[in-house]
């Protein structure tokens, strides 16, 4: 009986301690993340379309901002990528299966801010780039 105390009370002392000295940042709130998956955008090039490439992003929220006002705002902001996509190609000009992901970041970036407000979204990561079909990319010809 008395070892069974011995070894509950050095138990006690061996926790407690680990517990006291917990970080105070793990009652912070977390940093989230939501994703947007199947996003189709156009590659065209010269005035013709190429290819569509399908592109699954991670969104980076900043600490403390509710993921439920992203997922509200998800089918506005998913319009207003395709729509942005339609204007102006993200392909890269020497890869038609491939988009250019730093000019796809900046402006879903900026949609963003427009839509859910500036800084709540901390960074866009690209996560997967899924082209419709393979397509050999061919050297256009300058304009004369």
């Amino acid at each position: 009986m008395q070892r069974r105390r011995l070894i509950l009370a050095l138990a006690a002392m061996w926790v407690v301690p680990s517990m006291a000295n917990a970080s105070p940042e793990a009652s912070a709130p977390e940093a989230a993340w939501v994703t947007m998956t199947g996003v189709g955008l156009p590659v065209f090039i010269d005035g013709r379309v190429r290819n569509h490439i399908f592109v699954e992003m991670k969104l980076h929220l900043k600490a403390g901002f509710a993921v439920e006002k992203v997922r509200a705002k998800d089918t506005v902001m998913r319009d207003a990528l395709v729509r942005e996509g339609h204007r102006r190609s993200f392909g890269m000009a020497d890869n038609w299966n491939r988009i250019d992901e730093r000019a796809l970041a900046t402006v879903v970036m900026q949609i963003a801010a427009t839509h859910l407000g500036r800084g709540n979204v901390v960074r866009v990561e690209i996560v997967r780039q899924t082209p419709r079909r393979r397509v050999r990319t061919v050297p256009v010809a300058p304009a004369r």
